[in-house]
């Protein structure tokens, strides 16, 4: 099977083909050795050109961000480890919607009292590389852990935290930025959409009406599953539900990230990085019962 899906994505890299559907879930990589617990990779993430792809890797003790991009013949580039400053980690990239710039959580030491704790970056792509990375302001970075940044083309963050009144392990908070003092507003979500368990890597839709995250709450098909939540007409966040088949499986399915155009939704299946249309991806939404 492995064979047969290769295959066809190489006619499809060979013919630079951009119409391709991923009906099925479908290995990134699918040439390359198989992950393990070590080696796991996810939050894969796109560019809004749909030019550059960047994603987490685990290496041992070691987590590290690596880079594609795509090349003139429509084909994308070998994967290449991004320098940026760090001590072990570099985790959780996201590009945003609103500024096109990267997002993403590293243990490098910031401000003068010496935070180590995962924080979160920026960084602004170039068609050369990239600029100079740079933390964002106390007001988010409070000295928790604090990383799976996604930003809408809004300008809302939503990032998850140890901090700011945690129920769980982690939970998912929303953050404004005030434009005149450049500090954030953080908020809490509404009751329900946390829970006991951690909750991490988010990913969300361009136009912010749709966030997908990784929970260990019920009910769940596999280890781990991935989840989503929309906004009602109201404007709120309505209840998570479990995405379900076929994107969550009784392994660990986790690691969700978006095209740039958000028309398909990447994610880690035990550690390979997957793709699929997000339309598939949501058919089974909703439809793990309590009893699962």
């Amino acid at each position: 099977m492995r064979s047969l899906v290769l295959a066809s994505l190489v006619l499809v890299a060979a013919c630079g083909a951009e119409s391709v559907s991923y009906n099925v879930a479908t290995p990134i990589f699918p040439a390359a050795d198989a992950p393990t617990a070590f080696t796991r990779a996810y939050s894969m993430t796109e560019s809004r050109d749909g030019l550059i792809r960047v994603y987490a890797k685990e290496d041992g003790d070691y987590t590290k961000l690596w880079e594609m991009r795509k090349q003139e013949d429509g084909s994308w580039s070998d994967p290449q480890t991004l320098d940026f400053p760090s001590r072990i980690t570099l985790t959780t990239p996201s590009f945003s919607a609103s500024d096109g710039a990267l997002y993403y959580a590293s243990d490098a030491d910031i401000f003068e009292r010496g935070q180590r704790d995962l924080n979160i970056w920026r960084v602004e792509a170039t068609p050369e590389g990239w600029g100079e990375p740079e933390p964002l302001p106390a007001s988010i970075n409070d000295g928790a852990r604090n990383f799976n940044p996604a930003m809408d083309a809004n300008g809302h963050l939503y990032f998850t935290s140890d901090g700011y009144d945690s129920i769980g392990g982690h939970d998912i908070f929303e953050a404004v930025l005030d434009e005149e003092t450049g500090d954030w507003a953080v908020s809490t979500m509404p009751d329900g959409v946390n829970s006991p368990k951690a909750e991490g890597h988010l990913a969300v839709t361009p136009d912010g009406n749709r966030m997908f995250f990784y929970s260990h709450r019920a009910p769940k098909l596999g280890v781990v599953d991935i989840w989503t939540m929309t906004r009602g007409a109201d404007g709120n966040w309505q209840m998570p539900e479990n995405l379900g088949e076929p994107v969550n499986t009784a392994g660990i399915d986790f690691g969700a990230g978006l095209s740039g155009d958000g028309s398909r939704l990447f994610f880690s299946r035990d550690g390979e990085l997957m793709i699929i249309d997000l339309e598939v991806a949501l058919a089974g939404e909703g439809s793990v019962s309590t009893s699962q």
